[in-house]
């Protein structure tokens, strides 16, 4: 028995073929391996997020939906790094790449996190209408445990939106909505302790702004609990500020500066100002309680420089932004005002030609009246 050459060319070709999907199949692999280590480092190693992310976008191999995937994980990094500007950035890139994406779990993704950057900004309205398109696309899905997690970062953005623009009261619904949905994908992705952790935190907020300081203490305690489940220093950093703030109230000073100071170091890896700036604040504040005037000052100086340099941050961003919505709002009135010129020239010739199709059909009726008349004078004649 011999093969024939038709038989080793489609040997050949099968096992090119199947070198080459398994080929697809490894890079596949180590991409998710590669979003996954990104995922890790998000908030203790944003830097480290960054550059894999970076990596996976300029990839040749990567497709569209992978690239959204790696702009997604760096804006989320650069927002751990409270760099909203840069942030944003990143996200808007990744919408322009949304209408070349088919998977609509993707363009939900996509959508609640830039939702989340106008939240940040403060620009409200604009983050609701981001969320509120995000929720159109997951009423279509139909399997929704696989958008479970997706829904809980809708609800716990609306959360933060909520609580600044109404109250507590209907931010709290949102929260725990947020942390039923978190919940659910609990076992499948580590990750989701980091959410369960920044909702149960804001929540211990709320309880403190209620002067609820029994369900802060809880909510602070999950907090601290749901972040050392990942080794999230800087989450857990933030719940023990919440923590010591419940202390503060309760008139232990000295244990909320045990804990604070727990917190200063825990954080010193981390760079997060809002957070450095947070405990700073603490401390001067429970420094100042217990008449410790040397370390009031210390803490209060440092508290100061930070809420200086996060000001000067904000507004650069703020102003960024802003300028962004005004060229946006150009380019839409522009092309608004070239509908309604477009529209104009339409009616226009539309009338003209009207006018003229009326003034064809009086003119052929004069030329038949006339015509008739001449055959009825024709005929007239005739009859004599």
């Amino acid at each position: 028995m011999y093969l024939s050459i038709s038989h080793i060319v489609k040997a050949i070709t099968s096992l090119a073929f199947l070198f080459f999907l398994s080929s697809l199949l490894s890079a596949q692999q180590n991409f998710e391996l590669k979003i996954k280590e990104a995922n890790r480092n998000i908030y203790e190693n944003p830097n480290k997020a960054i550059e894999i992310g970076l990596e996976l976008y300029n990839s040749t191999e990567t497709n569209d939906e992978i690239k959204v995937n790696a702009l997604m994980l760096i804006s989320t990094a650069y927002s751990s790094k409270r760099n909203n500007l840069l942030s944003l950035e990143y996200a808007n890139k990744s919408l322009e790449l949304l209408p070349k994406i088919k998977n609509k779990l993707f363009k939900v993704s996509v959508l609640n996190k830039i939702g989340d950057q106008y939240h940040q900004l403060q620009i409200y309205d604009q983050s609701i209408s981001y969320l509120d398109e995000a929720l159109k696309y997951m009423q279509e899905i139909n399997e929704k445990d696989s958008i479970a997690n997706l829904q809980g970062y809708n609800y716990a953005v609306r959360g933060f939106v909520y609580r600044e623009q109404m109250s507590c009261d209907i931010a709290l619904t949102y929260f725990n909505k947020s942390i039923h949905y978190f919940q659910k994908h609990l076992k499948k992705n580590e990750i989701m302790n980091a959410n369960i952790s920044i909702i149960n935190y804001n929540k211990g907020n709320c309880f403190l702004s209620k002067k609820q300081i029994d369900s802060a203490d809880v909510s602070f305690d999950k907090a601290i609990r749901y972040a050392q489940v990942i080794k999230a220093k800087s989450l857990e950093g933030f719940a023990i500020k919440g923590m010591a703030e419940v202390l503060t109230i309760k008139g232990q000073y000295n244990e909320a500066i045990s804990i604070l100071e727990k917190g200063l170091s825990m954080s010193s890896d981390v760079g997060d100002l809002i957070l450095n700036q947070g405990l700073y604040k603490g401390l001067a504040d429970n420094y100042l309680a217990i008449k410790d005037w040397e370390n009031y000052k210390f803490y209060n100086s440092k508290y100061i420089k930070t809420n200086d340099t996060i000001k000067s941050s904000g507004i650069k961003t703020i102003n960024n932004s802003l300028s962004n919505l005004i060229k946006e709002n150009t380019i839409e009135l522009n092309q608004l005002q070239s509908k309604i010129s477009l529209t104009k020239q339409v009616y226009i010739t539309g009338f003209i030609f009207l006018l003229m199709f009326i003034l064809q059909i009086l003119y052929s009726y004069q030329k038949s009246l006339r015509k008739l008349k001449n055959i009825k004078q024709k005929i007239s004649k005739e009859a004599f």
